[in-house]
């Protein structure tokens, strides 16, 4: 009978010496798993939340790029898209002048050394800052977690729409001179003559990524989508087109790349 109820706390015993290896085993493959992945990125700063919070960490992160003054590489292009040119049937001209409008504005890569001033470098060009965006410039502010970067955040702006004197000219610099433009069509008066044109701002955009440890921007991306509008008169052989209506897209992309916030460190020759 002892030898019975001996072997029965034997069995109950071993069941759950069992059960606290299994458990414990469990606990230190858990603690193994954890120790093996990576910590979270320390912030600055708490993550920005609201569109105003957010259009403050993007203007607060910009316009420290003058203030500490890093390397940077920039490059720039333009696209004209959708020429329109109503029932006109004899349109190259018409495209021609697109065309010619974008080359007008074209512009090549260029780099800044470590310390050079930046403030005829980026926009806004003449000034210390290279944003002066407010909640009144824009329709859109988000912020994400970059999937691939723990490190970084992905700061996305939509601007509203305006003239040149309105929200785009807190984020964009406008470098094209209205007479200089006209007169690169000087060469096709003998097809057509451009007086004048008009121009709006729809859709602009901006992309940053902001190092969450630093609040330095690692890269800056400005769309700007101008809708030029214009009357087009046709001379010599397309005189009897008269007068027309012509519009299209200009998409202009500046991107500024390649930061350097540390200053570099000369390596000694051996």
């Amino acid at each position: 009978m002892r030898a019975s109820l001996f072997l029965k706390i034997v069995a109950v015993l071993t069941a759950v010496l069992a059960v606290l290896t299994t458990a414990s085993c469990s606990l230190i493959g858990d603690e193994n798993e954890e120790s093996t992945t990576e910590p979270e990125a320390v912030t600055m700063e708490a993550r920005p939340v609201s569109e105003e919070q957010i259009l403050d960490f993007y203007n607060r992160a910009v316009n420290a790029i003058k203030k500490e003054k890093p390397g940077v590489s920039a490059s720039f292009d333009s696209d004209v898209r959708d020429v329109n040119t109503g029932d006109n049937t004899e349109a190259e001209a018409l495209i021609q002048f697109a065309k010619n409008f974008s080359e007008a504005l074209d512009k090549v890569k260029e780099t800044k050394e470590y310390g050079s001033d930046l403030n005829d470098f980026l926009p806004l060009k003449g000034t210390d800052v290279v944003s002066r965006l407010t909640s009144a410039d824009i329709v859109k502010a988000e912020i994400a977690d970059v999937e691939d970067d723990r490190y970084s955040y992905d700061v996305h702006i939509v601007l509203a729409d305006s003239t040149a004197s309105g929200a785009a000219a807190n984020a964009f610099d406008f470098e094209a001179d209205k007479t200089e433009i006209l007169s690169t069509f000087a060469e096709y008066q003998d097809t057509i003559e451009v007086s004048d044109y008009d121009v709006s701002y729809n859709g602009c955009e901006i992309f940053a990524r902001i190092n969450k440890e630093t609040n330095r921007v690692t890269s800056l991306h400005l769309v700007k989508n101008a809708i030029v509008s214009s009357s087009v008169n046709f001379t010599g052989t397309l005189a009897q087109l008269g007068e027309t209506d012509v519009s299209f897209n200009l998409q202009e992309n500046l991107e500024f790349y390649d930061f350097i916030w540390d200053e570099p460190t000369e390596i000694a020759e051996e």
